[in-house]
């Protein structure tokens, strides 16, 4: 545990357990900043070569190539460029489910002034169930969109086979991946994703400011960005030539901060490998779960293993009192509308884990 947990000081001072609201400040992003902001003087446009640096590396991360990503300032925008690109018209339909964040349901239910009917499918036992998603799919679909986990439950799902499912209509698979990424081992061919839009500031360890959308390299010719700024553009004029990457759905000066250090991030996560960082996070959140499970508390979170993420939510008779007492005691959780909301990252212990378990009996 000490290579993980040197990069992170906050470690030593409590027990951090709250990545799916934001990561904890890490060594290598702080030097990242440190070092752009002591040569900003002598970087010239550097700024828009290390956001290009950045979508490699966020490429790299989740199986896809450069070409197939853009940098975007959230996840929410990516969404919503995504849903503004596809040319919906009257007649379509999208599939939504009422698990989302809200970042992921504005961008769809905008589309119901254009004549789109938006369907939403309703969550059981803490995650999407596929059957329910196949009732609401049919010849009229044009995108299904759902996170790869589920903000407040925890609930992560397969995307291969809803992939399956949505192209025998021709619709699109659209993923919400900022609880995933950096957490969990992603690959976007493998899974045949349409787009995948994600944030910065949560498992991918960088600050706020910064987001990634991939596309589907196939897409990219049919896609038709409704606004886009210069580093969209090929050729400059009234009628610019728009890029023939991802690129197209860019827009123009990013936070360059922001993309250095989750440059440094990413790049962190690639170094310590994303396949230890997934053992480590499920390993964490399991122990949590079946301590949980002991202790007698509602879980939220669903039951099924396969469907465990690094988000474990559960009430207890006194939800915000229990909260504030863990609070209280050095545990940096989240309080959320389904409860009390605990997001074991790879820096944490065994130990961590034990301990919140005892405190929490203690209270209740």
């Amino acid at each position: 545990m000490k290579e993980f947990r040197q990069y992170f000081p906050v470690t030593e001072e409590i027990v951090y357990m709250n990545i799916a609201n934001h990561s904890p400040p890490s060594v290598p992003v702080k030097a990242a900043i440190t070092e752009f902001l002591s040569s900003w003087d002598r970087l010239g446009r550097r700024g828009d070569a290390r956001v290009e640096e950045a979508n490699a590396s966020f490429a790299e991360l989740i199986g896809a190539s450069p070409d197939e990503v853009a940098c975007q300032p959230n996840t929410s925008r990516g969404l919503a460029v995504v849903a503004a690109s596809l040319g919906f018209s009257g007649g379509d339909n999208v599939v939504i489910n009422d698990l989302e964040n809200w970042a992921n349901v504005y961008p769809w239910t905008a589309l119901k002034s254009k004549g789109v009917e938006v369907r939403t499918v309703r969550g059981r036992g803490g995650a999407v169930r596929l059957e329910d998603i196949e009732r609401q799919v049919d010849d009229d679909t044009r995108a299904v969109s759902i996170s790869h986990v589920q903000w407040l439950t925890g609930a992560r799902h397969r995307l291969k086979p809803l992939a399956e499912l949505v192209h025998i209509h021709g619709a699109y698979l659209v993923v919400d991946g900022i609880q995933a990424a950096g957490a969990l081992r992603v690959d976007v061919r493998r899974d045949d994703v349409d787009f995948y839009a994600c944030g910065s500031y949560k498992w991918l360890l960088g600050p706020s400011g910064a987001g990634f959308l991939y596309v589907k390299r196939e897409h990219l010719d049919s896609l038709s960005p409704v606004e886009y700024g210069y580093r969209a553009i090929a050729e400059h004029g009234e009628e610019p030539r728009l890029k023939e990457t991802a690129q197209k759905m860019e827009f123009g000066e990013p936070s360059y901060l922001s993309f250095v250090g989750t440059k440094a991030a990413v790049d962190l996560i690639l170094r310590l490998s994303p396949s230890r960082i997934e053992r480590q996070v499920l390993k964490l959140s399991q122990r949590l779960f079946d301590g949980l499970t002991g202790l007698g508390v509602e879980m939220v979170s669903p039951a099924e293993k396969e469907l465990r993420s690094g988000v474990v939510s559960f009430t207890t008779p006194d939800t915000e009192n229990h909260f504030r007492r863990l609070m209280d005691s050095g545990f940096l959780v989240s309080l959320r509308p389904a409860g009390i909301r605990v997001s074991t990252g790879f820096y944490n212990t065994v130990d961590e884990v034990d301990r919140l378990l005892e405190k929490l009996g203690e209270v209740l």
